[in-house]
Parts: structure tokens; C-alpha cells; sequence
């Protein structure tokens, strides 16, 4: 409809103003306040539209919000919307400030994924403004966690998405301006070996070398990397010991796993959990913690429907609109794995997220706006009564 488009276009100055208070708010892990002012900031847009909204606190200073809407007319479509509000730049970061650079927008989160959340709103403000928000079943789920794997938020996004037709997750577009079709399943695990502390000279054999155990374990991790299965085992941070004439008596290991199927997040996890069991070194400890906390997005042909439908919407518009696979995780995977229609990337198209150069780019915000209202206008879903099946891969 070219109202939704006139009036889209016409507020472009309000949505570049709210995206710019969002980003100006630090919203890191450790910020629990800074998060409360992004919940209020979201809350003033969806109780304007009438939505209920609903702070769900969970453990660890958490606090994540579910805003919804009923539908004024029967079997309508039932539409979650995802986006997270936390970002991965803490208080102390010194990259903290929205800017504008030409045809670019930069700041922190202001991809990964405040964009989001400012293109989300303002597709649901243009349906109300058209007089359409009333026929679709809304809700709408953010979270305060997901850049830590939403340990605190996992059960509540599936929650949300139990009865659901369709699910659109707002992360940053690629730069390529195209969706999101799958992702990889994504772990974290934290290794601890505990040895005993010694004299390095004087008493070397009293001592358990904590750091000679770990390195035998991160030997046999990463020998698990296996690029013929899209498998990826990375030891990204290791620390241990305190003096280099002492022997160390503890070591730590953090480990990223990517996968691609959900067999073989499962044969993994396994194999993490083998490697770690019995002493490395006679009289060392392991302590394992973690797993894959996100299981892998496989393309199936839900999730593939819904895509192709946007991107007939795009092609109407003039929108270059492409999809395509990524080895990042999103909360996306939790509602696809459960044979939800799923599309993401449905934020700004932008590059560089989690660096000091993230960016979007400023057209994107209205025009990603514009396609997804547009594209829901015409959304059939699809009730044959079958339910995707997440290994149904194309």
C-alpha cells in the first residue's frame, strides 16, 4: 500500500532519533540499569499501539519484555517478533555514542541490534497507522541476554513461540542487504583443570602442572574442528598460573563450537564431554561446564516459503533482497528448531557488528520497515497441520 510507504518515509527523522537514544544508552552485560532505560524506551512505542507489556525478571539482574496484542478479527495470522536489547559493549567501552557518517550510522548495538528494534516498531506503527495492526496476533519477546547465549530467556522466547505461524527476528541485515536462511548451532564451554601448586624447583615433583593438563586437552578439542562437516572447535581464551617459578594449580580454557546439524551438535558435545573426563595428568581435576546452547537452524522448507514470500514482496518494491547462510547463532535457532516459519536478518543491512566500527546503513532502517509491513499485509499462513521439521534441509 503506498500510504504505508508515504508514511514511513515521512518519519524517517523519528526513527533515526529513536535509534540514535537507543544506541546513546548502554545496554552491556554489565548494566542492568542502562537495560531498564532501553525496556521503558520500548515500552512508551508498544503501549501507544496498545499492546500489554510484561517485565519477566529472571536470575543475574535480567529483565526481559513481552509486549502483545490480539488480533481483532478471527484466524489471524500469529506473528512473534524477536530482538535483543543487550549488546556486548560493557559501561567501561570507549566506543559508547551514536554517530552519523554520510550514508552510514554508527554506535554501538546500533546493527546487533537497536536497528532491529527501531525497523520492528516502526513496521508495527505503519500497519496501525493503515488501520491493518488489528489483523494479525501479536507477540513480541526481547531479551536481555542473547550475546551470552539468552541462558536466562531461552524458555521463555520458546514459550512465546509455542502457538506461532510465523517468527521474524530483527537482527542486523548482512551487508549484502540480504535475510537470514539458517545458522549454525553454536556451544560454549568453560574447562578448568585443578592441579596442585609447588616450588618449581625446590619440591617440582610435590606439584600437579594444572597448565600441562589443559594443554593436552586443548590439543585433543581442537583435533575436533572438522571442515568437511562445517565443524568448528576454537579454544579462544586460556589462563593459568601465577609466578613462573611456581607450578600451577589451576588452568582455564573458554571454547566456541559452531555446527551444522543437529546430529552433530549432539556427537560433539559428546565427544567435549569424553575428552574432559579422568585426569589429564596424574592427580589433575576437570571441571566442565556448558554445551550447545543454541542447536543449529537448518534450512527447511518453512522457513524457506516465508522467505520467498518476502522476497516476491521486495521484488514488487524495488528491494534487492537475497538470503543466505551464517555461521553466527541467533535466537532465530530456538523458534526454527521448533518448526516455526522463521526469517532473520530483518534489521538494518550492516557490517562490522561486535567491533568499534559497527555500522548500518540509513536508508535501510526505513526501507527494511517498509518490506515487512508490506510483506505481512499479504502473508497467507500455511495450516495444513504439519509441522516443519528441522532436518528437512534443501
Amino acid at each position: 500500500m503506498n500510504e504505508i510507504v508515504f508514511f514511513l518515509e515521512r518519519r524517517e527523522a523519528t526513527y533515526l532519533s529513536r535509534l540514535r537514544s537507543l544506541v546513546d544508552i548502554n545496554s552491556g552485560l554489565d548494566n542492568p540499569a542502562g537495560r531498564d532505560r532501553i525496556l521503558a524506551q520500548l515500552e512508551i512505542v508498544y503501549k501507544t499501539l496498545g499492546f500489554a507489556c510484561e517485565r519477566v525478571a529472571r536470575p543475574g539482574d535480567m529483565t526481559h519484555l513481552v509486549a502483545r496484542r490480539p488480533a481483532t478479527k478471527p484466524d489471524a495470522p500469529k506473528v512473534l517478533i524477536l530482538g535483543h536489547f543487550d549488546t556486548v559493549y560493557d559501561s567501561t567501552s570507549s566506543f559508547q555514542t551514536f554517530s552519523e557518517q554520510g550514508p552510514w550510522l554508527a554506535g554501538p548495538g546500533v546493527g546487533d541490534m537497536k536497528g532491529g528494534l527501531v525497523v520492528a516498531q516502526a513496521a508495527l506503527e505503519a500497519l496501525y497507522h493503515v488501520g491493518h495492526l488489528g489483523d494479525f496476533d501479536w507477540v513480541c519477546c526481547h531479551n536481555a541476554d542473547e550475546e551470552i547465549q539468552s541462558p536466562t530467556s531461552r524458555e521463555l522466547i520458546e514459550q512465546c513461540a509455542a502457538d506461532r505461524d510465523l517468527c521474524l527476528d530483527f537482527e542486523i541485515g548482512r551487508k549484502t542487504g540480504a535475510v537470514v536462511r539458517s545458522r549454525s548451532g553454536v556451544g560454549r564451554f568453560f574447562v578448568t583443570v585443578h592441579g596442585k601448586s609447588a616450588h618449581a624447583g625446590m619440591d617440582h615433583g610435590a606439584g600437579v602442572n594444572a597448565i600441562v593438563g589443559l594443554a593436552k586437552i586443548i590439543v585433543q578439542l581442537a583435533e575436533l574442528t572438522d571442515p568437511s562437516r562445517g565443524t568448528t572447535v576454537n579454544v579462544g581464551v586460556v589462563k593459568g598460573g601465577t609466578k613462573r617459578n611456581v607450578v600451577p594449580d589451576e588452568a582455564k580454557a573458554e571454547v566456541d563450537v559452531r555446527v551444522q546439524t543437529l546430529d552433530e551438535g549432539e556427537r560433539i558435545e559428546r565427544r567435549v564431554r569424553e575428552i574432559c573426563k579422568g585426569e589429564p595428568v596424574p592427580g589433575a581435576r576437570v571441571e566442565l561446564v556448558g554445551g550447545i546452547g543454541r542447536p543449529p537452524w537448518q534450512r527447511n522448507s518453512a522457513c524457506d516459503k516465508l522467505i520467498a514470500h518476502f522476497q516476491r514482496v521486495a521484488d514488487e518494491h524495488g528491494i534487492k533482497l537475497g538470503a543466505e547462510d551464517t555461521g553466527g547463532g541467533s535466537d532465530a535457532n530456538f523458534t526454527a528448531v521448533l518448526g516455526i516459519a522463521t526469517i532473520d536478518g530483518l534489521g538494518p543491512v550492516g557490517e562490522k557488528p561486535h567491533t568499534f566500527d559497527e555500522r548500518i546503513q540509513r536508508h535501510s532502517v526505513v526501507e527494511r520497515a517498509k518490506l515487512v509491513a508490506l510483506a505481512l499485509l499479504t502473508y497467507k499462513p500455511d495450516r495444513d497441520g504439519s509441522v516443519a521439521d528441522p532436518r528437512d534441509v534443501n
